[in-house]
């Protein structure tokens, strides 16, 4: 049996983590609908899409108590898309959402001049939410193209525009039926 070495100890850490905040930001987001038609059925979808980025600030000490706390922060951006479907039964169902990562990202350092003061940290969010919200359309446009559209052909459905609520059908007397008891084939008393 071989010994451990006594002097093969892990070296000690050179930092703290003092505080740590995650959180996510929507940067925008775009609602498609959709009126698929295959065999003769016909079925309303909407893919639901957002850009959106998570950022990570992280405040750190050095472990020998020498010097001042830094912060460091780490944004990234994602395009999310999901799939609802309206389907012929009237049940609405969504897909689990698709999460693509996208070029979009920041991380830097800078020294913490007050306790939970991380102004380096929100310029960035900013800078990076404001640039995935003047590239949304280009953004949507291009998932549409690379990833909805060949979806939807690979499935073999026609996509139509969406369209209006059909009128309901038109009963003796002139006079459309609504969708009260009478409408339904029962009596109002």
């Amino acid at each position: 049996m071989v010994q451990p070495d006594a002097s093969a100890t892990p070296p000690a850490a050179a930092e703290v983590v003092v505080a740590r905040t995650d959180h996510s930001v929507v940067a925008a987001s775009l609602d498609l609908p959709l009126s698929l038609a295959k065999a003769g059925r016909r079925e309303e979808m909407v893919v639901r899409r957002a850009l959106f980025l998570t950022a990570e600030v992280t405040q750190v000490r050095p472990a020998s108590g020498d010097g001042a706390d830094r912060y460091r922060w780490k944004l990234a951006g994602y395009l999310q898309r999901q799939y609802c479907v309206h389907s012929l039964a009237g049940v609405f169902a969504c897909t689990p959402p698709d999460v693509e990562a996208l070029s979009d990202k920041a991380a830097g350092e800078a020294p913490l001049a007050a306790a939970g003061e991380f102004s380096l940290a929100q310029a960035a969010e900013q800078q990076l939410t404001e640039a995935l919200k003047a590239r949304a359309d280009d953004l949507f446009k291009a998932d549409r193209a690379t990833s909805v559209d060949p979806l939807l052909k690979a499935a073999g459905v026609k996509v139509g525009g969406v369209k209006a609520p059909r009128a309901a059908p038109r009963r003796s007397g002139g006079r459309p039926a609504t969708g009260g008891p009478a409408a339904r084939g029962g009596s109002a008393g």
